[in-house]
């Protein structure tokens, strides 16, 4: 194959995996035909379950509302869209980050996504005035709950991600946005600092050192302590022997 060859092919699968898609509207007096007719895209077995949350118009303030994240990412995407399709697996990776049983970094920002291309999602869609997919939104959990986006909005909190085409290059953005420097490669604290193994003899003898001398010096205050009763008890009883016998001297000496 010639040079001029392989750079139509190069250019033709560049066209035919564009990083964005346009997003179609649909009057209310159309059909649901088009991009809302579209064919779910069949999900592969054996992949790992999404961590991004899947918001739609019937639970998207609450789930925001209620979210311990101090930020949300709101990503709407639409299921038929081929640059959507290929952007997930990056949003993906910053959602295992931030989301999730396994998350690194929880309770800091919560990573979502509305579909589009689903019917009851198109005024949720509008209010924020999705003009391609994917579109990523950004600002305090709170500020999303019955709100909106519009381009020439002023005093917004929600701002609109424009530099996340990959998952470094969002996380790079987020970590401007709230001073952090996380990676993606962050592990837990405890994958960092494992736990000592208890089958360690050297650990194991340590430990029954440091209880035994815990106990011996335990058992050194208790005796101490027994020791100072029982001497307290003596001085009591003889002093208690004092009084009787000097009483029984004071009655002798009246009755004489």
């Amino acid at each position: 194959m010639s040079l001029m060859s392989w750079i139509a092919a190069i250019l033709l699968f560049v066209n035919l995996v564009p990083l964005s898609c346009q997003r179609a509207t649909v009057s209310s007096s159309s059909s649901a035909v088009g991009v809302h007719s579209t064919p779910r895209a069949v999900k592969t077995i054996g992949l790992p379950a999404d961590c991004a949350v899947e918001l739609n118009a019937t639970n998207f303030d609450a789930v925001l509302r209620g979210t311990p994240a101090t930020y949300a990412v709101v990503g709407f995407f639409a299921h038929w869209c081929p640059a959507c399709r290929n952007y997930k697996p990056q949003y993906e990776k910053l959602a295992r980050i931030f989301n999730g049983p396994d998350a690194v970094h929880p309770g800091i920002v919560l990573m979502t996504r509305v579909d589009c291309a689903l019917t009851i999602n198109n005024k949720l869609c509008d209010k924020f005035s999705v003009s391609h997919y994917p579109m990523l939104f950004w600002g305090p959990h709170s500020e999303f709950i019955a709100a909106g986006w519009e381009p020439q909005q002023e005093k917004s909190k929600i701002r609109v991600i424009d530099d996340g085409r990959t998952a470094e290059r969002l996380l790079n953005w987020i970590n401007k946005q709230i001073g952090s420097t996380y990676v993606l490669d962050d592990e837990k604290f405890e994958k960092e600092h494992p736990s000592s193994s208890i089958s360690d003899p050297e650990q194991i003898a340590q430990a029954v050192y440091e209880v035994e001398v815990a106990t011996s010096a335990v058992f050194d205050i208790i005796l101490e302590h027994k020791a100072k009763e029982a001497a307290a008890t003596r001085e009591e009883a003889e002093d208690k022997q004092h009084v009787e016998v000097w009483l029984q001297k004071a009655v002798v000496a009246a009755e004489e």
